[in-house]
């Protein structure tokens, strides 16, 4: 399979499942004009984003110092033992037991997952897909990781993200635990009870960041979770709420959301609308904005189009049936207000087929 072009052709989505459908063994680059990254696949699954060609960037080393993985002299230690051995990173990590072996697989799929997010959002970018065994031979890896869940899951990303920065509009901003312990009845996962133990002290949300050994988004999330369970307080104009009744008024205006879950059945949907011809795409531009569109003509109605059809297999995939009208995607609480607005604009028009086991949507 050769693969080569520019994302004003496929979207990246569409490469990645074409990739994953047909269970392909090689390397994905990606390029646009201020930074480029690639993506191993063996059988259809993500292995690795470390280029084995270039020694002078590895991107997992800078997401482990990036998320305080790993400290700056460890970071100095592994670097002088990469350098004088020709050991690899990973190999390094495991003989000097560095980071807990359990820990390990879970950083690294964070680190593909975040990886995958960023590309999501690149504009203008070029690709090359180059198949066969011997472009991953050599290629070090933690395990192989499906592409469908990591879609599904940077969707999700790209919808909330804008909401999380709501509600910390500035990594300057400072964050402190309220003083209390959550009570047995107070359900927590473990990224909330990390970020929260770091927070007993205040501290800038960019400080947390750096602490937290966490993607940012998930630190953004378990702040997000905090908040809401009035845990901790957030400096507002340069005061700290102290009473957790206005920390839960304030929580209350932001805009209520779907259950991202009900995308796993629909992504699934689209595979298979892809594989049988059934899936229309026009030409696309990667510019991300509220709701994970593009705002930027002509790529606009592409990605209004595409979101919209996704969020109506999502729709059948919790209800069994097609939406009358796209109304039922904002009354069902999948698609915000401003999705079909945008629909609207670009002169999308949702019909059902008679018997309703199908739809167009011009």
């Amino acid at each position: 399979m050769a693969l080569e072009g520019n994302l004003g052709s496929f979207g990246l989505e569409e490469i990645l499942q074409l990739i994953a459908v047909q269970q392909k063994t090689g390397m994905l680059s990606v390029t646009a004009p201020d930074k480029s990254t690639v993506l191993y696949f063996r059988d259809g699954k993500i292995i690795s984003t470390r280029d084995r060609r270039s020694r002078t960037r590895d991107p997992f080393r800078d997401y482990l110092t990036r998320y305080g993985v790993l400290g700056r002299d460890e970071l100095v230690r592994i670097t002088q033992m990469t350098s004088q051995s020709k050991l690899d990173l990973l190999d390094v990590l495991a003989s000097e037991k560095l980071i807990d072996e359990r820990a390990m697989p879970r950083h690294w799929r964070n680190h593909i997952q975040e990886t995958l997010h960023d590309l999501l959002t690149w504009d203008q970018c070029s690709y090359k897909f180059v198949a066969g065994e011997e472009v991953v031979a050599g290629v070090k890896s933690i395990g192989e990781h499906m592409v469908e869940p990591l879609l599904m899951e940077c969707m999700r990303r790209i919808d909330e993200f804008p909401m999380l920065l709501e509600a910390f509009p500035a990594q300057g901003v400072k964050v402190a635990a309220i003083g209390r312990e959550p009570g047995p009845e107070v359900e927590m996962m473990t990224s909330e009870r990390d970020v929260l133990a770091i927070v007993k002290q205040a501290r800038a949300v960019r400080d947390i960041i750096a602490r937290a050994k966490l993607p940012a988004f998930d630190t953004y999330e378990a702040l997000r979770l905090l908040k809401e369970k009035n845990l901790i307080v957030v400096e507002q104009d340069a005061q700290f709420l102290h009473d957790s009744e206005a920390a839960a008024t304030a929580q209350k205006r932001r805009r209520q959301r779907g259950n991202p879950l009900t995308f796993i059945a629909a992504l699934f949907v689209f595979t298979a609308c892809l594989l049988g011809g059934a899936y229309h795409h026009t030409d696309t531009a990667m510019g991300v904005v509220a709701d994970g569109l593009v705002a930027a003509d002509p790529a606009a109605k592409a990605r209004v189009e595409y979101r919209v059809r996704w969020l109506v297999e999502a729709y059948r995939a919790e209800n069994g049936v097609y939406p009358a009208s796209l109304d039922d995607l904002w009354s069902s609480g999948l698609a915000s207000r401003e999705l079909l607005v945008r629909a609207a604009d670009q002169d999308l028009r949702y019909k059902l087929t008679r018997d309703g086991t199908a739809f167009t949507l011009l």
